[in-house]
């Protein structure tokens, strides 16, 4: 008696998990019916991205594999020791570790000095009441953005030129920071300093556009009932501006944290165009290695090799930051 009752019991509760299965899908398809326009507009773009970004991964096999462009993805012979041949060449050759070193401390150095200055430019931008200046001011930072690297690179040349008459040395000598005309970037001691300051100033005013869009929807009644509290500009800003932009702050910073072994932000552009001999061995990161591995030296085997461990790198330290924030702040990307 008391088998068959389990028997029916259990007859009921598998009957209601189908029945509420199908209830599932047929919620589910409503609801992609009620938004199919939407989707319809998605669709182009998805299958764009997997054509483009998901279809040619499958290259991403000549990693293990000594590429012959004859023989081809599948046919070319597979690398030695089980196919990580070409990892274990970069982990032991001698340009490891002055790359990672370029690489992580110019990322740092940029994860440091450019995250925060956007969120200050926009706050004290939110407090200007003059809406021409307020204009003006997000006009002129949001020019240098639009400044290619390639011509940025080359009025810096001329600008960071060691003669007397370059601007840079004019203003040196002028205030007695040195004695003789210095060449600033071909100078090792001082790229990474270049680095980081030039893309400050082309970037910060566009960087800011998405902390003054946050801030745009915050309820002009905080601010009101702040002032009648005797509330200042400052007080404003710290407790009611930063703290509506502090997700968004936390969001930019574990994406940036995602390219730390890509060198952040324009490090490519600028090791690429500002690096020289006399620099290259503090300019030179780990995509530009790269690319002269792969197409200089056509050893593409390789250089695949070395983007995946690059890759692989940038998503643990991606899943790390997020886990980080996600127990300091209780706020994540995912």
């Amino acid at each position: 008696m008391i088998t068959q009752r389990a028997r029916a019991s259990t007859t009921i509760l598998s009957r209601a998990s189908v029945t509420q299965r199908v209830r599932g899908r047929r919620s589910w398809w409503r609801g992609f019916l009620a938004q199919r326009d939407i989707h319809i507009l998605i669709l182009p773009a998805l299958i764009l991205v997997i054509i483009f970004q998901y279809i040619p991964m499958y290259g991403i096999l000549i990693a293990f594999k000594n590429y012959d462009v004859f023989e081809g993805v599948f046919g070319s012979p597979w690398a030695n020791n089980n196919g990580f041949g070409h990892f274990i060449d970069f982990i032991r050759g001698r340009n490891l570790l002055p790359i990672l070193r370029n690489t992580i401390a110019l990322s740092v150095l940029k994860l440091a000095f450019l995250s925060f200055p956007p969120v200050l430019f926009a706050l004290f931008l939110n407090e200007i009441i003059n809406r021409f200046f307020k204009r003006l001011t997000q006009t002129i930072s949001y020019l240098p953005h639009f400044t290619p690297w390639v011509v940025l690179g080359g009025i810096m040349f001329l600008m960071f030129v060691s003669t007397r008459d370059s601007p840079v040395n004019l203003v040196l000598l002028a205030l007695g920071i040195v004695d003789k005309p210095t060449d600033v970037i071909n100078n090792p001691n001082s790229i990474w300093a270049v680095f980081v300051l030039s893309e400050l100033w082309k970037e910060v005013g566009w960087h800011s556009i998405i902390y003054l869009a946050v801030m745009a929807s915050i309820d002009p009644n905080l601010y009101e009932a702040a002032e009648l509290d005797g509330a200042g500009r400052f007080t404003k800003m710290v407790h009611i501006s930063w703290p509506a932009l502090k997700g968004t702050f936390m969001i930019m910073f574990i994406l940036s944290c995602g390219s730390l072994m890509s060198g952040m932000g324009a490090s490519f552009d600028q090791s690429y165009i500002l690096g020289t001999a006399s620099n290259k061995s503090m300019s030179q990161i780990l995509d530009v290695y790269i690319l002269r591995v792969g197409l200089e030296q056509a050893r593409y085997s390789f250089a695949t090799a070395v983007g995946m461990l690059q890759s692989i790198a940038n998503l643990i330290l991606l899943v790390s930051a997020n886990r980080l924030s996600r127990r300091l702040t209780g706020k994540g990307l995912f």
